[in-house]
């Protein structure tokens, strides 16, 4: 992990002081060291955080290119002997140069890594910035008149002082609905998302992006029992290629299948990797003890950090800063604590996100429900289902629609629906009954998948990339620890989605279980109790916790909210979201995410109605 960023100015001289103001602030991601490029047209600067050692600081530099990487690629010395390249004491960084002068643009279909790059081609004057397949790491950019600027995160980019800082409205009822912006889009007019598995290329006449990568969801012909040992496999040889010989690691540990699959992969591998979990001290049906007992069956060193009252209030602050950029989960607070508490003994990482969006989390079994009358579209043949796809899309139609997944709004998390925001903002035009499928629908087009799997891409896309990889990464990097996703690695992916929605599913019992594939992995490490039990995700009864313990946090943000400088909400409409905290998590964690975004608001664009 690391952080870059840049000015390129195709008319005037770029400010030396403007690019140095922008690596200040990417300090927390790279504390270990500072590099940087400056040219007349360009100034570009890095951040390291150091995990391996690496004798050559980036920016790498080169007579013809510039490149700047936050991330890894992992086995860059195969790679680098691929294209013909010496690895010798080379890093990372260098490899990717290596593999631009081989493949260009489209190097991320060669390459396995967690990364966002910058080329900058000093001789034709063009600037490249790249993104992994699942958008691991952040990249935001905004072009002002003949000036594009870059960073690793937007307070880097406002930091320039070449961006104002200026919010998009249109897009509020976005993050209403779904507790997230998407890329390319953010919440600031002017700035936006290097978009996952995308490249964007800029020069002095404007600027083009393309994806590199799209999702392939072909079902395997391989006997299950082929396809489970298969994934066991990738899991392990992603698990493996993460951690660095020497480098103290750790695993988050949520009690999820996910993580649990990593730590039996890494304890299979003979390393025994310390795990981390934290709970919520008034979590009436807490995760940690089962995360504790994974732990103890693998016979790894466990740690559990609890969170209280007083820290979960005092960490608010610290969190929407760490974040940069408003993720409404309120889970990310939970995830500086325990990015913390891990980085007091460990330098890396490993995660499980992922392990739901691509193997069907507790939300699979009720969007099954919801599209059982879709499941003749998935026994067609696929041959039959090609000129259905095209017939429809002549129709104005998508897959997806004959599914009912764009239909239903399914994809990602449902905040506010459109009642609540009509409830809640003073301004109708901001309410955008359809933003659902508006924003959706791009996802599903031309996908051709099963409805579970249709169902399962639309959370990939959102609360996979927007959502918990954003949290992880930004807590991580406010830390100061390095996290890797195990189950994001390529083959990891390409095994999960060359399995039929309906091998993710299985009823035993009369109970229909979900993640069946992680499920049969862990069937030999863990007993049944830990593998069919229902598991709830991050623990945080915020309703609860702001109608007792927190009722002074709550009182305290809703004044503040109730002066809504922006002219955004009906005050009667918080009222009613106060009102229904006593007995509601989901109206806490809707207030939740309000009191985040208008805390981000004060920071990054001030409380001046004409900001």
């Amino acid at each position: 992990m690391g952080g870059i960023a840049g000015i390129v100015d195709w008319s005037e001289p770029v400010s030396r002081e403007a690019a140095d103001a922008m690596a200040v602030i990417l300090s927390s991601r790279g504390p270990d060291g500072a590099g940087s490029f400056d040219a007349p047209d360009a100034r570009l600067r890095y951040r390291q955080r150091a995990v391996v050692p690496c004798h050559v600081q980036q920016p790498v530099v080169a007579d013809d290119v510039v490149v700047l990487m936050d991330g890894w690629l992992y086995d860059h010395e195969r790679i680098a002997l691929a294209v013909g390249h010496d690895p010798t004491g080379q890093c990372d960084a260098h490899t990717l140069l290596a593999a631009w002068r081989r493949w260009g643009a489209e190097l991320g279909r060669h390459l396995e890594g967690e990364y966002a790059a910058a080329v900058w081609d000093r001789r034709a004057k063009v600037l490249t910035l790249l993104r992994d397949r699942l958008g691991t790491r952040p990249l935001f950019w905004a072009r002002v008149g003949s000036k594009l600027v870059f960073a690793s995160e937007v307070p880097a980019v406002l930091a320039s002082g070449e961006v104002p800082a200026r919010l998009a409205r249109d897009h509020v009822a976005e993050y209403l609905s779904f507790q997230s912006v998407h890329a390319p889009r953010t919440l600031l007019e002017g700035v936006y998302q290097v978009e996952p598995a995308h490249w964007l290329m800029a020069d002095p006449t404007g600027h083009r992006t393309q994806p590199w990568w799209r999702p392939s969801y072909r079902p395997s012909s391989r006997p299950e029992a082929e396809r489970i040992e298969a994934l066991e496999a990738a899991v392990a040889q992603s698990v493996a290629r993460r951690v660095p010989d020497g480098v103290e690691a750790g695993i988050l540990l949520s009690g999820g299948l996910g993580s649990a699959a990593i730590a039996s992969a890494a304890k299979a591998r003979f390393l025994e990797l310390p795990t981390f979990t934290v709970s919520f001290h008034d979590d009436p049906n807490p995760e940690s003890p089962f995360a504790g007992r994974v732990a103890n069956l693998l016979d790894l060193e466990h740690h559990e950090i609890t969170v209280g009252t007083q820290q979960l209030a005092e960490d608010f602050v610290p969190t929407v800063r760490a974040l940069g950029h408003p993720v409404g989960h309120p889970g990310a607070v939970l995830q500086l604590a325990l990015a913390r508490a891990a980085r007091d003994r460990v330098r890396l990482v490993l995660s499980g996100d992922g392990g739901a969006e691509l193997f069907g989390g507790r939300e699979l079994g009720a969007v099954s429900r919801r599209l059982q009358a879709a499941r003749v579209w998935s026994r067609l043949p696929r041959l039959a289902r090609a000129p259905l796809s095209r017939l429809l899309r002549r129709g104005g139609k998508s897959p997806a629609d004959a599914l009912g997944v764009l239909a239903l709004g399914i994809g990602g998390s449902h905040l506010f629906d459109t009642a609540d925001r009509e409830l809640l903002l003073a301004d109708p035009t901001l309410v955008r009954p359809d933003v659902r499928q508006e924003v959706l629908e791009p996802w599903y087009r031309d996908l051709d998948a099963d409805p579970l799997n249709t169902a399962l891409h639309g959370a990939v896309r959102s609360t996979l990339q927007e959502g918990a990889l954003v949290r992880a990464d930004r807590t991580a990097a406010a830390a100061g620890l390095d996290v890797r996703f195990p189950l994001l690695d390529a083959s990891v992916v390409d095994a999960a989605m060359a399995l039929p929605g309906e091998a993710k599913l299985r009823r035993v019992g009369g109970a229909l279980h979900t993640r069946w594939p992680l499920r049969a992995m862990l069937s030999g490490a863990l007993p049944p109790a830990l593998l069919n039990r229902p598991r709830r995700g991050l623990p945080l009864p915020m309703g609860a916790w702001l109608a007792g313990p927190g009722r002074l946090f709550m009182e305290a943000r809703l004044r503040l909210l109730k002066e809504n400088p922006w002219g955004l909400y009906r005050i009667e409409g918080l009222d009613r979201l106060k009102a229904e905290v006593t007995h509601s998590d989901p109206a806490g964690r809707r207030l939740w995410s309000l009191f985040l975004f208008d805390a981000w608001l004060r920071r990054t664009v001030g409380t001046h109605p004409g900001s």
